[in-house]
């Protein structure tokens, strides 16, 4: 699941979410947005803040979208 999906579903702020993992409200908001990756060690933290709905995979499922729209783009 999403953050964001997760965050709305729970009713949890965004600020007191970034506080329970020790990051800044704006790297919570990069994520939501999905213009950065949490570091390693914030995955973890991620993991077991949701219980395990929200993983490193719901993550990367971005990154690998973003760059499957990269390589089609390249194509003849």
């Amino acid at each position: 699941m999403k953050l964001k999906t997760y965050l709305k579903r729970n009713e949890i702020k965004v600020i007191d979410f970034s506080k329970s993992i020790g990051v800044t409200k704006q790297a919570c908001y990069k994520w939501l947005d999905e213009s950065a990756f949490p570091r390693h060690d914030v995955l973890s933290k991620i993991l077991k803040a949701t219980n395990g709905d929200v993983t490193p995979v719901d993550f990367m499922r971005v990154e690998y979208e973003q760059d499957v729209r990269s390589t089609e783009e390249l194509r003849p």
